[in-house]
């Protein structure tokens, strides 16, 4: 069944009119079965269609205004009708931007029939009858003031009810569409900002506040990536800061506070790009040295310990000294997992403790080692 029923009200008695207008209804038509014969009509065809309708109502009213211009139609009724078809033109447009739904399919189609019936039965019909009047011997304007006041004077409040109707629906749809674009925009550039807060978050989580440093929970999720790469040599550092408590006691947290965030960047200047150093907390810092082996590792460790020697930190009234206890381990295939690789570091740290701080100190062979 044809969604546009065309009958005797929508012939205006000018065969090309008549005939352009049949072949608008005939596309309008094409477009009612395709949605009538899928619940998911085909996207392209779909487009295709609107795309084949779009340039023939420009072909037809381009055609119609130079046929009503040739019969010496009133310009205010000429004017009137090329602001109608520019309207449609825009509709039919706005639909082909949007992403084409069953709903906005069914939308366009109602519109179709709709604008279609209304423009013929009014303005279309004005048109002929004024033209009939022009030919019997009246002047445009006064065809144009005869068909105001005569012609149309049932159908005129109808016909003006529903211009406005058509004129307030159009706006609206303008107004729905721009509201759909700017709500898009907001939602992609808030999701863009979410997913900035999330990184900023993410990385806060992963830092120390107070040195800037990558922090334990960094330092374990680094360390388990690290030790999922077998065959490739992993060391550990443990280090504790010297004398740090004393400063902390007896000059305060501030204090403190201005010894490690010197030690952090001392630490982190000190080791090469592929190191990371992480604090774990309190005076507490880690070192992980990715395919370094334990010889290397103790290597690195007596350089750093080095340049933090010569380090003088102003603390409060006080000067804290710089030394530090470094213990170093190279994980091993008896080793667990990583927890094992930082106990092993950890036992090294106290070693060097025991030995008189200020020096770096392992718990494993480093020529057994090599022997592995």
């Amino acid at each position: 069944m044809d969604s546009f029923q065309w009958n005797e009200y929508f012939v205006t008695g000018i065969e090309e009119v008549d005939t352009q207008h049949m072949e608008l209804v005939r596309i309008i038509n094409r477009l009612g079965e395709i949605l009538s014969n899928s619940a998911t009509p085909d996207a392209t065809a779909l487009i295709e269609l609107i795309d084949e309708l779009s340039d023939y109502a420009r072909f037809h009213f381009a055609a119609e205004e130079v046929f009503m211009a040739a019969a010496g139609i009133d310009p205010r009724h000429l004017q009137a009708q090329a602001h109608e078809h520019e309207g449609f033109i825009n509709e039919v447009t706005r639909f082909g931007l949007t992403t084409m739904t069953p709903a906005t399919s069914s939308s366009l189609l109602s519109f179709l029939i709709h604008w279609l019936a209304y423009h013929i039965l009014g303005s279309d019909q004005s048109m002929a009858r004024q033209r009939t009047l022009i030919l019997q011997g009246h002047s445009a304007d006064e065809a144009y003031r005869e068909d105001a006041r005569l012609g149309t004077r049932a159908t005129e409040p109808l016909l003006a009810a529903l211009n406005g109707l058509f004129s307030q629906v159009s706006e609206r749809n303008r107004e729905l569409q721009e509201l759909n674009r700017t709500l898009e925009a907001k939602v992609a550039e808030r999701t863009r900002e979410l997913a900035i807060a999330n990184r900023n978050l993410e990385a806060l989580s992963m830092t120390d506040v107070l040195t800037g440093l990558p922090n334990r929970r960094h330092a374990m999720r680094r360390l388990d990536l690290e030790s999922a790469e077998s065959g490739q040599a992993l060391s550990l550092m443990m280090i504790d800061a010297d004398g740090f408590k004393t400063i902390n006691d007896t000059w305060g947290h501030d204090a403190g506070d201005v010894v490690l965030r010197a030690l952090a960047a001392t630490l982190a200047d000190a080791v090469r790009t592929d190191d990371l150093v992480c604090r774990l907390g309190g005076d507490e810092f880690l070192v992980i040295c990715p395919r370094t082996p334990l010889g290397g590792a103790m290597q690195l460790a007596e350089t750093m310990r080095a340049k933090v020697s010569s380090m003088r930190v102003s603390a409060g009234a006080g000067e804290w000294r710089g030394s530090v206890s470094i213990g170093v381990a190279e994980r091993t295939a008896a080793m667990s997992g990583t927890d094992a690789l930082m106990r092993s570091a950890d036992e090294g740290v106290y070693l060097a403790k025991r030995n008189g701080r200020n020096c770096v100190a392992t718990c494993q062979d480093p020529d057994r080692l090599r022997g592995t």
